[in-house]
């Protein structure tokens, strides 16, 4: 759709993505622009297509607010896709905070294709391991309880471990996994 002054409405909406999205902010887009609901879950899509990066987490961060239909299923493409330049870390939070039940396989995915690359600190697979603690099935469970293995690096074992609220259970000291 093209606006009167020869923008798009996607180009507005972009514009207008400045900073952290509040749920305010994001009601005043929808309010502002109806479509942006219905729309915005293909924008991204283009945007992807596109290798737009930035704008592709500009928009996912409104949808996040926004909660439109499939927009769960793009973030997993993505997340699959294993893109470099994309900040999978929003991604991941927003698969977590939007409880895409579905995800769980493609955020398990992630640590085991970041876990060496993420170290010392994994901070993108902590943030994976409290996207799947949100998720709150029997799947993402049994990957927290996966990443829990001795196999893992101890910081993704203990985080996954207090995420499953089961660190005593498995005899963890938080020093010693650390590596403090």
């Amino acid at each position: 759709m093209v606006m009167p002054s020869g923008e798009t409405v996607v180009d507005v909406v972009d514009s207008l993505l400045v900073g952290f999205i509040t749920p305010e902010k994001a009601a005043e887009i929808k309010a502002k622009f109806p479509i942006v609901v219905d729309s915005i879950v293909g924008w991204i899509r283009d945007s992807a297509a596109a290798q737009n990066w930035s704008r592709v987490e500009r928009l996912a961060n409104l949808a996040a607010q926004l909660r439109p239909p499939g927009l769960g299923g793009i973030l997993r493409e993505l997340l699959d896709a294993g893109i470099a330049e994309l900040n999978n870390e929003d991604v991941v939070d927003i698969l977590g905070e939007i409880r895409e039940a579905s995800a769980a396989g493609s955020i398990f995915r992630l640590v085991e294709r970041s876990a060496e690359s993420d170290a010392p600190a994994y901070w993108l697979c902590q943030k994976a391991i409290l996207s799947l603690s949100e998720l709150e099935t029997d799947e993402a469970n049994e990957y927290l309880l996966a990443l829990t293995r001795p196999s893992w690096p101890g910081p993704i074992r203990w985080h996954a471990a207090v995420a499953l609220q089961i660190e005593d259970d498995l005899g963890f000291e938080e020093d010693r996994m650390l590596g403090q």
